[in-house]
C-alpha cells in the first residue's frame, strides 16, 4: 500500500519541531550559559545563605509565603546572584553541600514562582523547572536538575530530608523561615517530618473503618522510605500523636485520593477573616 504524502512528509515534520524545541531551548537558556562562562567563581570552604535566610524572615507567613512581597524585594535577585558565583565543590563537609543545594532548590523555585506570580498553582509553571537554567556556582542547572542529580543521593541516604525542601504546593511540607544550616538541618528534617505527619490535611486514621490515609506526597520518594522503614505508613504513624493501630498500619493502608496542588500563597485578609468567622 502506498503511503500518502502526508504520511512520508510525518518524519520530517517530527524532525522539523524537534529541531524547533532545540533552537527554543538554546534561546531561552543562552543568558544562562553565557552568564556562566564569564562569571568570576569563589570556592569557599564554609558558606552561609545570609541574603537568602533574610529574605524568607521577610516573607514566610505560617506556613505560606507573601508572593506579594516576594516580588518586591531587592533580595530575591540579590540572593540568586550570590548563588551564581559561589561554587560547592570546596565546602569541608557533606551536610554543608548537602545545605547548599537544598537553600540553592528552594531559592530557585521561589524565584521561579515569584516570576510567574500571581499564578494559583505550581502546576503553571510547566516544563519550566525542568528547561529553565540557572547559574549556580559557575555552572548552569534547573531546578529538576538540582532535585535529580544532586539532592537524590542525599535523600537515599535520609529520606526525612524531603521535609524541608519545598515546591510550592499547599500539599507540601512548608517553607522553612530561615536557610538550612549544617548544624541544624536535622533537626529541621525532623521537626518538618513532625508538623507534616500531624496536620490533619496530611494524615487521616478512620477509626470506624479502619484504615490509615497518608498524604500523596510519600509517593514521590516512596522507594527512598521502603529502603529505611517498612513503609511510609509506619513512618507516619511512628511520628503522629494520635495512636494508629500497628495492625490497620499494615494492613488497611492507602494514599489520600487528592493532592493540594494550590499555591502556598498567604490568603487574601478577607478570606481569613472569614475563616475565622466560621470558626467561631
Amino acid at each position: 500500500m502506498q503511503k500518502s504524502p502526508f504520511m512520508k512528509a510525518i518524519p520530517m515534520l517530527l524532525l522539523g519541531a524537534g529541531a524547533l524545541f532545540v533552537a527554543f531551548h538554546i534561546l531561552v537558556n543562552s543568558w544562562a550559559w553565557l552568564k556562566s562562562s564569564f562569571t568570576k567563581v569563589d570556592h569557599p570552604t564554609t558558606y552561609r545563605f545570609v541574603t537568602y535566610d533574610k529574605l524568607l524572615h521577610q516573607v514566610v507567613k505560617g506556613d505560606a509565603v507573601d508572593y506579594t512581597i516576594l516580588k518586591k524585594l531587592p533580595e530575591l535577585d540579590k540572593a540568586v546572584d550570590e548563588l551564581a558565583v559561589v561554587a560547592p565543590d570546596k565546602l569541608n563537609s557533606d551536610k554543608e553541600k548537602l545545605c547548599y543545594w537544598l537553600n540553592a532548590y528552594n531559592l530557585l523555585m521561589l524565584k521561579s514562582l515569584s516570576d510567574k506570580y500571581p499564578i494559583a498553582s505550581p502546576r503553571k509553571l510547566g516544563n519550566s523547572i525542568s528547561f529553565r537554567k540557572f547559574t549556580i556556582g559557575g555552572d548552569t542547572y534547573s531546578v529538576r536538575d538540582i532535585i535529580d542529580f544532586k539532592l537524590s543521593p542525599f535523600f537515599k541516604r535520609n529520606p526525612l530530608l524531603t521535609f524541608v525542601i519545598c515546591g510550592g504546593a499547599k500539599g507540601e511540607p512548608p517553607l522553612l523561615d530561615h536557610a538550612l544550616e549544617p548544624n541544624s538541618v536535622m533537626v529541621d528534617a525532623q521537626t518538618g517530618l513532625d508538623k507534616f505527619v500531624n496536620n490533619p490535611a496530611n494524615t487521616k486514621y478512620d477509626e470506624v473503618a479502619g484504615v490509615f490515609y497518608i498524604s500523596p506526597y510519600f509517593q514521590r520518594y516512596d522507594d527512598y522510605f521502603v529502603a529505611y522503614f517498612e513503609s511510609p505508613h509506619m513512618l507516619a504513624a511512628s511520628h503522629m500523636k494520635q495512636s494508629v493501630p500497628v495492625v490497620n498500619v499494615s494492613l488497611l493502608k492507602t494514599f489520600t485520593r487528592d493532592f493540594d496542588w494550590r499555591l502556598n500563597d498567604i490568603e487574601p485578609a478577607s478570606d481569613q477573616s472569614n475563616n475565622k468567622k466560621s470558626n467561631e
